[in-house]
């Protein structure tokens, strides 16, 4: 296991972290009213890639963590997502219409043949409730408009599943449109009293795929041990999964509770497996694969914090999937091949929070928090 023993982040690193992760802050001033980002999936490489499918996840503003409520929407209420005209929803892929998750035979985990949305609770492949309970599906052509209408009342009940945070747009039957930046409008029966909210967007399509590390949340009780005949590097749970990997807490000097598992692709939809760490420092290292450097690893952590780590594939799973969770062999989006890395954070010797962020070289940036007690 490489582990590391703690130091401040220089200036120099501080300014290579800023520069690394700044395409990952960057989308903060495009964003307004209740929307703070809009972001390819995490379960695909080309969601937001010119001419492929668009699948996209919209975040709204507000802690990802889950000790942090998130919002509610009333049985009857509605969140509308209004494209520009350059994705034009009324000429939907026949072969991907607008359904409901889970419709048999056609919009499923693994084959989603269809054109649908899932709300999210802060992490991947975590809806409030079995998708079928919650909303459903439609779409105004007048208003080019996607639009969610809750079948219950959805809102925050504990940390494991504290309310709408996300708006996860399984668009497989509309193509993006020519590269270039696009103003997408959200509007939301969720404020107070089903009062409508608004907010805004800018979701750059791009013309080809970019590095990229996502995190997935399908391994995660498998990895942790506590699925009785699961497989330790299999998926543990499909959705729902209440376990969130982002935002962990655990005692210091010890191990969060949850491995990170990565999905990692390259320039032109290549999988990057077989993924390692060159340390630089206790608090910098080099994500690299063979000799190339592919990204950095930058760890934020307490005053005075020694002993502080990071374990590579501590369950020597395999580091190639044949197809990326979720989206699975659905027929002329997937099967997506992926590299995985799996990663597990020890803390060090001091409380407080440690804050590890991933950059690829040339694509996106990911943040995770471990708070040691």
């Amino acid at each position: 296991m490489n582990r590391s023993k703690g130091y401040h982040i220089t200036p120099l690193a501080a300014a290579v972290l800023w520069l690394a992760t700044s395409t990952f802050f960057a989308h903060d001033a495009a964003a307004a009213g209740i929307v703070a980002s809009i972001e390819k999936a995490t379960v695909v490489a080309d969601g937001d890639v010119s001419g492929r499918p668009t699948d996209i996840v919209i975040t709204f503003d507000g802690s990802l963590d889950q000790s942090v409520p998130g919002r509610s929407l009333a049985a009857g209420d509605q969140i509308k997502v209004i494209f520009p005209p350059e994705f034009d929803l009324s000429d939907i892929d026949p072969a991907y219409p607008v359904a409901d998750v889970p419709t048999p035979g056609q919009c499923v985990p693994n084959d989603l043949r269809c054109t649908t949305a899932v709300l999210l609770q802060g992490w991947p492949e975590q809806p409030p409730f079995p998708p079928a309970a919650h909303h459903t599906m439609s779409i105004d052509t007048a208003e080019n408009a996607f639009i969610l209408t809750a079948v219950q009342d959805i809102g925050p009940i504990s940390a494991a599943s504290p309310g709408i945070k996300q708006l996860f747009l399984i668009m497989n039957g509309v193509r993006n449109p020519e590269p270039d930046v696009y103003h997408i409008q959200v509007e939301s029966q969720t404020g107070q009293d089903g009062a409508w909210e608004t907010g805004s967007g800018m979701l750059k399509i791009v013309p080809r795929t970019r590095p990229s590390i996502n995190i997935t949340s399908v391994f995660v009780k498998a990895l942790a041990g506590v699925l009785s005949g699961s497989p330790a590097c299999g998926p543990g749970t499909l959705p729902p999964n209440p376990d969130n990997p982002i935002y962990q807490t655990t005692q210091a000097g010890e191990a969060a509770p949850f491995v990170w598992s990565f999905l990692l692709w390259g320039k032109n939809n290549d999988p990057l497996d077989d993924i390692g760490l060159s340390w630089v420092g206790a608090n910098h290292a080099r994500l690299v694969r063979g000799q190339k450097t592919v990204g950095h690893v930058f760890i934020n952590t307490p005053s005075g914090a020694e002993g502080h780590g990071i374990e590579v594939n501590p369950y020597n799973c395999p580091t190639w999937l044949p197809g990326a969770p979720v989206i699975g062999p659905t027929f002329g989006i997937g099967p997506q091949a992926v590299g995985r890395l799996d990663l597990r954070f020890w803390a060090g010797s001091e409380p407080g929070e440690y804050t590890t962020t991933i950059s690829m070289n040339g694509g996106n940036s990911v943040q995770m928090t471990v708070t040691a007690e």
